[in-house]
């Protein structure tokens, strides 16, 4: 498995089929958030199919996310987006490892916070890795219920993720 910075082009694909399947394909070509992102993509082996992916940028909480403002004061915020793995290969850690890599990538020259709007059906996934939830479950129209989770992280200059929260 090798999990690296990819071109989004090669995970529209995976991202559409797992996270917009009954959605025109230009629903996951067209935001203009992901110009500013850094997109994450595991491989396995010679294969140069993306089986699972993560999207992050720098963007500031809503003030009405009062605990994670304050956290962003001293850890960088980014948001996470577009967190997704090939449905035949769920449940095998791919996600886990792409989401350190993230972690790896934003801590490597400051404390950082992670923050999202998650699916409810992935709160378990990212209660696993250490996020905590805040407010109500919210609908995203033509997506679903979602939760919004976040985790606070120290500098970590060698990769080594340690939580802050």
């Amino acid at each position: 498995m090798r999990v690296e910075i990819v071109d989004p082009s090669r995970t529209y694909e995976l991202r559409h089929l797992v996270l917009l399947p009954n959605r025109p394909l230009s629903e996951t070509t067209d935001d203009p958030a992901f110009a500013s992102a850094v997109t994450f993509g595991l491989t396995e082996g010679a294969d140069p199919r993306v089986l699972s992916t993560a999207t992050v940028y720098r963007e500031e909480p809503p003030a009405a996310y009062g605990p994670i403002v304050l956290l962003a004061r001293e850890h960088r915020p980014w948001r996470l987006r577009a967190v997704a793995t090939d449905a035949k290969r769920q449940g095998e850690g791919f996600g886990r490892l792409v989401l350190n890599a993230v972690v790896a990538y934003i801590t490597e020259r400051e404390p950082a916070l992670i923050w999202c709007n998650a699916r409810v059906t992935a709160e378990g996934f990212y209660a696993r890795e250490g996020f905590l939830t805040y407010g109500p479950v919210f609908e995203v129209p033509h997506v679903g219920r979602h939760i919004v989770m976040y985790r606070a992280f120290a500098m970590s200059p060698r990769g080594e993720v340690s939580s802050a929260s």
